[in-house]
């Protein structure tokens, strides 16, 4: 979804319509998740947004090579005296930004790796503008769980773990943004997914997370099985975000 957020922006920088215009992206499927991401939000032209992507701990490598390919990127599309980049722990992010300096900030799956949640939410705060808008999001507890399902009949001996991943928004970033912003609204996405056949239904979980190189083999044996007696395999996913706004 970011390469497609540094897109939207970039249609922004080029649009004629006024600093108060609204959005302004190319129309999308109602259940594209870059189109609700934009509709939350409701970027203008000449706002100022702080995007907190990427992720801490194992992931930091995969973190830096992320930023190398989007600064090249905002250097393609123009972008590079509009754009500065940042490489640190997010509990740290305090003292790293200037204050009210944005219009908007964006973040998903990076902050379910932080350990002082509330730090970082008053550090964000602290960035945006009065009547600035935070949108963060990302995955809710039923994301994929017809998939999950699937998965868990694979390994009955492995008992079921609840992914820190899926409790973040709910049971820890909301009450503690809460804390920090007067204003704050929930809201729900959902994108559902049809696979049509054993190989497509295998396609999608090897590239998720929650593919295991152990299970494979149990994995195309089940998927099989399935659409011996199903014509399709339904899931979807499924995002909760929430929108808080300086006083």
């Amino acid at each position: 979804m970011t390469e497609q957020f540094y897109s939207s922006i970039a249609a922004l920088t080029q649009s004629p319509q006024s600093p108060q215009s609204p959005t302004v992206y190319a129309e999308r499927e109602a259940t594209d998740p870059n189109t609700w991401l934009m509709d939350q939000l409701q970027p203008r032209v000449g706002d100022s947004i702080l995007n907190i992507g990427c992720s801490n701990g194992k992931q930091a490598d995969r973190s830096y090579r992320a930023l190398s390919v989007l600064s090249q990127r905002s250097q393609e599309q123009g972008l590079e005296h509009r754009i500065r980049f940042l490489y640190l722990n997010l509990d740290e992010l305090t003292g790293h930004l200037r204050p009210d300096d944005f219009d908007r900030a964006l973040s998903a799956r990076a902050l379910s790796h932080v350990k002082q949640p509330q730090v970082v939410f008053h550090a964000i705060y602290e960035a945006l503008k009065p009547g600035g808008v935070f949108f963060f999001y990302g995955p809710s507890r039923k994301d994929l769980v017809e998939l999950r399902l699937f998965i868990a009949a694979l390994d009955q001996e492995k008992p079921p773990q609840e992914n820190k991943e899926l409790l973040f928004i709910e049971k820890i970033g909301l009450p503690h943004v809460r804390d920090v912003f007067p204003q704050v609204e929930i809201t729900q996405f959902e994108n559902p997914l049809l696979f049509n056949s054993p190989d497509d239904l295998f396609a999608r979980w090897y590239e998720s997370a929650l593919y295991e190189e152990e299970l494979e083999n149990a994995f195309r044996r089940a998927a099989v099985r399935h659409f011996q007696s199903h014509a399709v395999f339904e899931t979807a996913q499924r995002f909760v975000g929430v929108r808080a706004t300086k006083a």
